[in-house]
């Protein structure tokens, strides 16, 4: 050993490095052991589903909040203070799932166990229950300074000139709220997920529920039969992306579909399109010009009267927003004509009025000019903010946008890749199950509100486990799982087929491979080869053998054993964090004074810049690395565009890599963060008795794959931040 050191120079002494401290491959069969023995062979299909369970399903209801009702009163006009409106309130509390249960015909309920369920052609499914606590408030009329007029003479309150302001309180002071637990409908639950009565039994136990003890779990079971949701594969939203488009009057196109983080709800794009300047008929000018397609606006605008509608109305501040660096003459020369274009509008009112003449509804300038605002604010970039006052941001990131399109037809940049694995997302049962839980919520929300009014109109008291049809619930995510059309059962014909199929029970192996599949909704019989090629992003995340032959050929795909599918993670403390660590807010950023600065995008959303980004790389790194920050956040640092893209959303496929020591302080540079310390834990944990243990208990208790984790020893990698690694 010695010799590699010179003369044994600044060597580390032979006692510290000993040959038994070398890592062999036999060790990374001990850490590969303990992840199969903490995840499981199916664990992205558990992980996905518990996130469902225990935090979408109460965001949902959260977002959806309460439900009120007012109604005008009847005024008794010798009255003082009379009242004027009544408002009845429901307000949501928090849900809790109770074990599965089966209530049998003679109306005794008792726990319900999945291979009964599967011999009695029963839905193993859970009851949902939702805390919720009404009352009833009054408007009274109150004139300004009734303090003081309280004992004079009744005919005071006929004075019609006083202002008179309304008071809401309590319609009765000393009635206690106590929140009432409603029952709201069934959810199916996936078996061995964590409201599953399988989870974390020892083998006797689950031959005492006939279970078979290597069953992974991860399938439902509806009316009988075992069925798996397939991961459906798309196209992460909040990305920009440009493509050339040979051969069409719009050579460039650049454009961003843009969804917000909460609910998945329907997605607002936005392209932006770059005219070659042969078109002479509509401008005099030479060279291209860039317009934006707006959402809901029948023609597309001249990017210049976008950003006058977003209030930044100079040809320098527009000039500012897409053009960081003030001496790169060929990007200036390209946005000429596009301000040229636009030289007859001028300020922000026309700007708008522009817009709204080109909007779905026509009236007066006042009207249209709402109308535009009102577009710019809730559909135009929705993931940036969907509140007043953002337009700086938005103007910003339109300019980015342009920046970027710039740079691909300046030959600068290529073009994005359509098939990239890193841009794309994997929706697994969580996220299929929010969608069709938040359809028919909505559904019974509004039925409640139909049922409250009738009450109130007819002046009977309302009953809450009335007023709830806990079947919309029940019946709207069986039908979904039962029959694989993901979406509402009357519009059968617009929603995705095969979502969920009855799982293959043909041999172990081909179980275990039919609940890792995933599945990209393409129509199967256009002959389009693209996506369906094995694309180097796929190394190390998908099988590159095991596809079916013919049609649906690498469009339904089998992820790899260690592969990981993030669950979502909040993005707010990640912002805050930055904010902390001096990052310049986007709104307070002029690119005139540091344009080298690197651009921070969570999300998708650009949040600020910061001027040293290596420092904050690696400190957000390390807190990723000591757990204080989740393991399933990618950090992608593009050093050539100067960009440090944060990821944090749900669906990204990631898999673990060993980490390398790169501190070039330390003397073991270069070698890996594992030790033959974290083998001999691992090793020294299988001898540890867990049986009768709960997962909490033996989480803390054994040394495991998590452990790695949280000391830095694994980390896992998306596809995109491979790239950057």
């Amino acid at each position: 050993m010695a010799d590699v050191w010179g003369n044994g120079v600044g060597s580390p002494s032979q006692d510290d490095y000993d040959e038994d401290d070398i890592i062999t491959s036999e060790d990374c069969w001990t850490v590969i052991q303990s992840f199969f023995d903490s995840k499981g062979l199916v664990s992205q299909q558990l992980d996905s589903f518990d996130e469902f369970a225990g935090t979408s399903m109460q965001d949902i209801v959260t977002e959806q909040g309460r439900i009120v009702i007012d109604q005008n009163a009847p005024q008794d006009d010798n009255e003082v203070d009379p009242i004027v409106k009544r408002r009845y309130e429901i307000e949501f509390g928090n849900i809790t799932i109770s074990q599965a249960a089966i209530t049998e015909g003679d109306g005794s309920t008792r726990p319900l166990y999945p291979n009964e369920a599967r011999l009695r052609n029963l839905t193993y499914s859970s009851p949902i229950y939702l805390g919720m606590t009404s009352r009833v408030l009054v408007a009274r009329e109150r004139r300004i300074g009734a303090a003081h007029h309280d004992d004079e003479d009744p005919d005071h309150a006929a004075n019609e000139d006083e202002e008179t302001e309304l008071v809401w309180e309590k319609e009765d002071p000393d009635a206690i709220e106590k929140e009432e637990r409603v029952f709201i409908g069934k959810l199916p639950v996936m078996i061995k997920s964590k409201i599953c009565t399988l989870r974390n039994r020892s083998e006797q136990e689950l031959y005492a529920f006939q279970e078979c003890p290597y069953d992974q779990g991860g399938y439902f079971i509806i009316n009988g039969s075992e069925k798996v949701l397939i991961a459906q594969e798309r196209s992460a939203a909040n990305i920009v992306q440009v493509f050339r488009k040979k051969g069409s009057p719009t050579p460039i196109v650049a454009e961003i579909r843009s969804a917000i983080e909460k609910g998945t709800r329907l997605l607002s794009s936005m392209q932006l399109k770059w005219y070659q300047k042969g078109d002479q008929s509509k401008t005099g000018s030479v060279g291209g010009v860039i317009k934006a397609t707006l959402p809901y606006i029948k023609a597309d605008i001249p990017i210049a009267i976008v950003f006058r509608a977003l209030g930044i109305v100079s040809d320098m501040q527009i000039l500012d927003c897409i053009c960081y660096d003030a001496n790169d003459t060929q990007l200036r020369e390209m946005i000429k004509p596009c301000l040229e274009e636009a030289f007859v509008v001028q300020d922000r009112e026309f700007a708008l009025d522009y817009i709204g003449r080109r909007g779905q509804q026509s009236g007066t300038k006042e009207k249209r000019i709402r109308y535009a605002r009102d577009i710019l604010q809730k559909e135009f970039l929705p993931h940036i903010s969907q509140r007043e006052g953002s337009e700086t941001r938005k103007a910003f990131f339109l300019g980015y946008m342009i920046n970027r399109m710039c740079q691909v037809a300046l030959g600068r940049c290529d073009e994005d890749d359509r098939d990239h694995f890193g841009k794309k997302r994997l929706d697994l049962a969580g996220p299929l199950m929010a969608q069709v839980f938040r359809l028919k919520f909505t559904q019974l929300v509004r039925d409640m509100r139909v049922y409250l009014s009738r009450c109130i109109e007819q002046g009977r008291d309302f009953n809450l486990t009335l007023a709830v049809k806990s079947n919309i619930l029940t019946s709207g995510l069986r039908y979904c799982l039962a029959t694989g059309n993901w979406g509402d059962q009357k519009k059968a014909a617009s929603a995705k087929a095969g979502v969920s199929q009855v799982l293959n029970r043909y041999t172990y192996a081909s179980t275990l491979s039919h609940l890792r599949r995933t599945n990209t909704p393409i129509g199967r019989d256009g002959k389009i080869a693209k996506p369906r090629q094995l694309h180097n992003t796929h190394w190390g995340l998908v099988c590159p053998a095991e596809t079916p032959e013919g049609q649906a050929c690498g469009l339904v795909k089998n992820l790899s054993l260690m592969c990981y599918v993030s669950v979502g993670t909040p993005a707010e403390p990640i912002v805050e964090f930055m904010n902390q660590r001096n990052m310049e807010l986007l709104e307070e950023y002029e690119p005139k004074n540091n344009p080298d600065a690197t651009k921070v995008f969570v999300n998708g959303v650009w949040v600020g810049v910061h001027r040293d980004p290596s420092q904050l790389v690696k400190v957000v790194q390390g807190l990723r690395r000591n757990g204080t920050i989740s393991f399933e956040i990618s950090l992608i640092r593009d050093v050539r565009e100067r960009e440090f893209k944060i990821f944090t959303d749900a669906g990204r496929v990631m898999r673990p890599l060993f980490v390398v020591n790169n501190d070039p302080a330390s003397p073991t540079k270069g070698q890996l963060v594992l030790s033959r310390q974290h083998i001999n834990n691992l090793l020294n944990a299988r001898e540890t008795e867990t049986i009768g243990l709960s997962e909490e208990e033996r989480d803390s208790a054994i040394y495991g794959w998590k452990d790695l984790i949280n000391e830095g020893v694994i980390e896992y990698l998306d596809a995109e931040e491979e790239e950057a690694a």
